[in-house]
């Protein structure tokens, strides 16, 4: 019989359908719905199993933390050489924490997640992003002891808009500018492809493989590919926005000029909100500014009649410029990492810690004298050519 209050791990797909109900009920971000996070157990090769921490109070789930274990490399940036430490991980998606997040629910997640640690069940835990500030935030970073707690976690900042009902209220709340931000190229793009401009937004299975021709096309001559990041063409990008597709949740924008695909914003709808995952454009078109129109015009129509239910924007973190021309809302968010008390997991941390802490001391040095902007424009122009020289 479970006592009043208790903690259960679960390890196995049988036992996540058993919470299945609680789990559906309970809002909150994409990537830890139960359907996303199967659907990505299914297809990562280097997923063990899940690890999915449940409170249960009275017998029924109160709280969860979604989960898995990883055969997987803690990953340290060094400007931008990227090195990789092999571990096995116990991986908390984002927006992991669904249900009661009480000071109390979050001090037991955080106290399951020391006892696996030390019970050898992972090398490492990390908790993707979490809310600076919050209960889960400050407990994940206080009660580690000193040879396993994260010395240096890492801080960005996550840009979101609140929808107001018209597109005048809404770039009344913007940073002022706004309007007159590349005004000059889009007017310019809008002579030049008069009655040639169109908008396409993907939504169904069947249309799916037209959208990710398209976007493939303009992503593999974007700098982010040129990084090994961003949107990528492969069964697990193609499983992930198929599964969106079935559910209804799919929204995949792509801006065509003359018919030729030349930027796209690819996301999804969840509770009112729109997710932009993947955001790219053709530099060959970058005199027009092609990605800023796309993006303006899709809020524009949100606001005009079109919204479907869309009541706010999430950009997602890290800086950007559109997201700091667009957004209305910012917050602060952290991930953290918790070793384990093994020889392996305090090495770990040793590294990691001066590699990260090397890495930060020279970005601030190079901010004070603007050479951080500069060097990350001039690594963009060095990838992308050789991008687009290969397509």
């Amino acid at each position: 019989m479970l006592c009043e209050t208790s903690v259960k791990v679960l390890r196995t797909v049988s036992e996540l359908e058993e919470i299945r109900s609680e789990w559906e009920s309970w809002p909150g971000n994409r990537d830890s719905d139960i359907h996303s996070f199967l659907s990505f157990l299914r297809s990562n090769p280097a997923t063990v199993r899940p690890h999915v921490l449940a409170v249960y109070r009275q017998g029924r789930p109160d709280a969860i933390m979604v989960g898995r274990i990883d055969h997987g490399e803690i990953r340290c940036r060094l400007g931008y050489l990227e090195m990789g430490f092999r571990a096995q991980i116990m991986c908390f998606v984002y927006g992991a924490l669904r249900g009661n997040p009480s000071e109390d629910n979050c001090e037991l997640l955080v106290d399951e997640i020391l006892r696996s640690l030390s019970l050898g069940e992972a090398d490492v835990a990390y908790l993707n992003f979490l809310r600076q500030g919050s209960d889960l935030c400050r407990l994940a970073m206080k009660k580690p002891g000193l040879l396993t707690r994260d010395h240096l976690c890492i801080t960005q900042m996550h840009f979101g808009v609140t929808l107001p009902d018209t597109v005048e209220e809404l770039y009344r709340s913007l940073p002022a500018g706004l309007r007159g931000f590349n005004k000059t190229k889009h007017n310019k793009l809008r002579r030049e492809f008069a009655g040639r401009i169109e908008i396409k937004c993907f939504r169904e299975v069947g249309g799916l493989d037209a959208m990710v021709r398209d976007v493939e096309q303009v992503a593999k001559t974007s700098y982010q590919r040129g990084l090994g990041v961003g949107f990528i063409d492969s069964p697990k990008m193609r499983e992930g926005l198929r599964l969106k597709a079935e559910k209804g949740w799919l929204r995949a924008y792509i801006l065509y000029l003359a018919g030729r695909p030349c930027a796209f914003w690819v996301g999804d709808m969840n509770q009112g909100t729109f997710g932009g995952d993947y955001v790219g454009y053709d530099p060959e078109f970058g005199k027009y500014s092609p990605g800023m129109f796309l993006l303006t015009n899709v809020i524009e129509g949100f606001c005009n009649g079109s919204r479907e239910g869309v009541k706010a924007l999430d950009f997602g973190p890290g800086n950007a410029q559109y997201k700091e021309l667009l957004s209305n809302q910012r917050w602060q968010e952290t991930s953290v990492y918790i070793f384990a008390p093994s020889l392996k997991g305090i090495i770990l941390n040793l590294v990691r810690t001066i590699v990260v802490g090397m890495d930060q001391t020279i970005k601030k040095a190079l901010a004070r004298t603007d050479l951080l902007r500069k060097i990350k424009k001039a690594w963009r122009a060095l990838v992308t050519p050789k991008v687009a020289a290969q397509s």
